[in-house]
């Protein structure tokens, strides 16, 4: 009897990590599984409204009429803008919808990569973290970590406000692959 619990435990991790290699840079925590696939899906919009410049499916993603983004510079980045402009104080203030038009009204190709992305949820409340990169015109303008907090609304996740940190790539290397 122990002999089979064990092979059943090595096809179980067998299993388990054949899954993990589908999704390689995600990590899932406390998450059922239609909670997983809906805060995934919410991702998934956020990036392909970037792509396809869809301001409507964007503002779509937010809970209120007016969601802060804020940004918040690394040292060696606030110092490059500082050398030129002493009282610059390093954070990018906005909201969803001043991104999304500013993204709408620039001719070139935007678009924002994802990488080593975390959920998490009770089923009420949710998170999602991430490192990220930001690319317009096919040039990377700067990458770092993003975090939204999420709420649940009925059955749609909407995101309540987003924090970031911002490295431009010519100050500071890239650091994810």
């Amino acid at each position: 009897m122990p002999v089979r619990s064990l092979k059943l435990t090595k096809k179980m991790l067998f299993a388990l990590s054949g899954l993990l290699l589908l999704i390689p840079e995600t990590s899932v925590a406390q998450l059922s599984e239609s909670d997983s696939i809906a805060l995934s899906k919410v991702i998934t919009d956020f990036k392909e409204s970037i792509a396809q410049k869809d301001s409507i499916r964007f503002h779509g993603l937010f809970f209120s009429e007016s969601v802060d983004f804020t940004g918040i510079m690394s040292k060696k980045t606030e110092w490059s803008i500082k050398k030129d402009y002493p009282d610059f104080q390093g954070i990018a203030v906005s909201n969803h919808k001043r991104f999304i038009r500013d993204i709408c009204k620039t001719p070139k190709k935007q678009e924002e990569k994802f990488y080593n992305t975390s959920l998490s949820s009770d089923g009420t409340i949710g998170a999602i973290s991430f490192d990220y990169a930001f690319f317009s015109g096919g040039k990377m303008i700067q990458w770092g970590n993003e975090k939204w907090n999420l709420a649940r609304d009925g059955e749609k996740w909407l995101i309540t406000d987003v924090v970031y940190s911002i490295h431009f790539p010519d100050i500071e290397a890239f650091p994810f692959k």
